[in-house]
């Protein structure tokens, strides 16, 4: 096992044996990139509302800004490879791909000695070498993985899966639990609780967290937290800024 840690790239092999799912498995987004490689264990990983039960050689790629979480059976040994990375280290045309892609990816045991080799260098190499030598693998393997066939989804709610989508093409405008009901029809209680069941957090507190991460990209741009907080619907600067120190102090 190892972990291994740069200002662009989170690497880590990690073999859990608990008897009880630690922080990590609970649900989150985040402002960065991450692939898991699973080698084994008894998970069910879902991406924005889609779900696989994951087998050996499953590559999850969550693009930034995606909320996932992995429901884990503490009774079997969970082992996998995560990767999280910055998009600076990616070439522009595979940045677009992973966007442009669904999340789950099997058949890839074939590139299982990418992963290997990140346990090589890390007994091998010194700091500088080995960050660059992870992010060349990772930027194989990622190229690799993009032309493989995409995982059929186990569980799909196309209610949650339109929901999803209308809040990300609208991030900028003000959703609120009324516009939600009005656009599809359904009451504030059904969505609520739909939402809550399939996602496992409250659907205001995910529009939330979604609009900040978004917003976060405008800042790093350069652009006024105040102008950036009226962009994304916010009424009083003060609430954005609460919601953006809570928010990316967790990234």
């Amino acid at each position: 096992m190892f972990n291994f840690k740069s200002d662009v790239i989170d690497f880590a092999h990690k073999i859990d044996e608990v008897s009880h799912p630690n922080e990590e498995y609970e649900k989150h987004m985040h402002i960065f990139y991450e692939l898991l490689f699973f080698v084994k264990g008894d998970v069910i990983y879902n991406v924005e509302g889609e779900s696989h039960r994951l087998l050996k050689g499953d590559i999850v790629l969550i693009p930034s800004g995606k909320y996932h979480f992995a429901s884990v059976n503490p009774n079997v040994t969970y082992e996998r490879y995560v990767l999280k990375f910055s998009d600076k280290i990616l070439p522009p045309h595979l940045k677009s791909k992973i966007n442009d892609q669904s999340y789950f990816f099997t058949n890839t045991s074939a590139f299982y000695y990418h992963m290997r080799n990140l346990d090589n260098y890390f007994d091998i190499y010194d700091k500088d070498d080995m960050e660059t030598l992870f992010i060349t693998e990772l930027v194989q393997l990622l190229i690799k993985v993009l032309r493989n066939p995409i995982k059929e989804k186990d569980k799909h709610n196309p209610f949650i899966t339109d929901l999803v989508k209308y809040i990300d093409e609208n991030i900028q405008n003000k959703i609120t639990l009324d516009v939600l009901a009005d656009h599809f029809h359904f009451s504030k209680s059904y969505i609520s609780s739909e939402f809550k069941k399939q996602m496992k957090t409250p659907v205001i507190h995910y529009i939330k967290t979604k609009k900040i991460i978004a917003a976060h990209q405008y800042i790093l741009q350069g652009m006024n937290k105040t102008k950036v907080a009226e962009m994304f619907g916010f009424d009083e600067y003060s609430t954005f800024y609460r919601a953006y120190l809570k928010i990316m102090n967790n990234n």
